[in-house]
């Protein structure tokens, strides 16, 4: 109900913006749309700025009036490194709001616009000041001017490092088949995004987006490592809520067990007994994910902490917090059978884990 209470009064705004005589200058009138905008969401959109939050609004828009492009995705980055907020999607020619968190050792930002090809990323660092607002005002993005194509080569392997011969590579320009020699070739692309999808029977699904924004390259290498099936056996004890304790009797302990079969598995919660576990998973939208025949921890959200352990450095029943963590980013470092992995939820979950990986077997194809 309170986001279509704040649709409609952003339609009423900008209708009866458009229809002001007076306002003959675009980038006039849409600092007047974006005023009103920020002004319904610090005094009718129900949350106000508070010590650790800024209020992040924009415009987009493009050179060309008939250009088709709507959606770009918006990103704020810690500056200097350190992870990002997560992935907004933002409409273009109409006022845009984010609510954004600031830490107080890290206020300074960049945000970064990806329309995707033609058009080049639009950045802005600035320094976010808690309880204030940072309008970014009217951003015209920057479309590329180039001419030609370009190619996308690459080789695939499996974990071995084998070339895998057969393998076929759909894309928008159709499907290729690797050689002897595990080689695939895709020509003739232009500006565009290029969706990447290989298969085979037993693997790993595996994809890559491939952007092509200019052809200063005229050959772009896209290599893939295909992984059998993974079977997942993990011990994990929570703690409780707010409370970095693996010996509190409040800390529940349990087992699961997933399958693997492509690059994003989400943890089922269904497979998860303890209800604190599963709220975990949801806070942050926990998932399995393999790179390059590389298993790791993913989470959908703004990064959380995570440390690995191997397992002859360190017991799991000696382990009693998480305590300090410095390794915050979107998935965990590689995990192997026999790892501990620690994590803290940050500012978006008050649990904190220990998972030990008592079983990571190979499905062979």
């Amino acid at each position: 109900m309170q986001l279509d209470k704040k649709l409609i009064c952003l339609a009423a705004v900008i209708i009866g913006l458009s229809l002001c005589t007076g306002c003959t200058n675009v980038d006039q009138l849409v600092g007047r749309q974006l005023d009103t905008v920020i002004e319904w969401e610090l005094n009718e959109g129900g949350k106000k700025p508070n010590g650790n939050s800024v209020l992040v609004a924009l415009y987009l828009d493009t050179e060309d009036s008939k250009d088709t492009t709507t959606i770009a995705e918006y990103r704020c980055y810690n500056y200097g490194g350190g992870g990002y907020s997560g992935i907004q999607k933002v409409p273009f020619g109409t006022p845009w709001t984010r609510w954004e968190r600031v830490h107080s050792n890290r206020f300074k930002k960049e945000i970064v616009i990806d329309p995707g090809p033609p058009y080049k990323k639009a950045k802005r660092i600035i320094t976010l000041i808690p309880g204030e607002v940072a309008n970014l005002g009217r951003i015209v993005l920057e479309k590329v001017g180039a001419d030609g194509t370009v190619s996308i080569v690459g080789t695939i392997r499996d974990e071995n490092g084998k070339p895998l011969e057969g393998i076929t590579v759909s894309s928008n320009k159709g499907v290729v088949t690797t050689d002897a020699e595990g080689s695939y070739h895709i020509d003739e692309l232009g500006l565009e995004v290029c969706d990447l999808n290989v298969k085979k029977e037993g693997c790993i699904f595996s994809s890559a987006k491939v952007s092509i924004r200019n052809m200063d390259k005229r050959i772009i290498r896209q290599d893939f490592v295909l992984s059998g099936q993974k079977k997942i056996r993990l011990r994990y004890v929570i703690s409780p809520l707010e409370k970095d304790d693996f010996n509190s009797p409040e800390a529940v302990e349990g087992t699961a067990e997933f399958l693997v079969d492509k690059n994003f598995v989400p943890l089922v919660v269904e497979q998860i007994k303890d209800k604190d576990f599963s709220r975990f998973i949801d806070d942050v939208q926990l998932k399995f994910r393999v790179d390059n025949g590389k298993l790791t921890l993913h989470n959908f959200y703004a990064p959380i902490f995570y440390k690995r352990y191997r397992s002859s450095s360190e017991e799991f029943e000696t382990i009693n917090s998480v305590g300090t963590l410095n390794y915050n980013s979107q998935h965990c470092p590689p995990i192997q059978e026999g790892d501990i992995i620690l994590i803290n939820g940050g500012k978006i979950s008050d649990y904190t884990l220990k998972i030990l990986f008592e079983e990571v077997q190979q499905i062979l194809p």
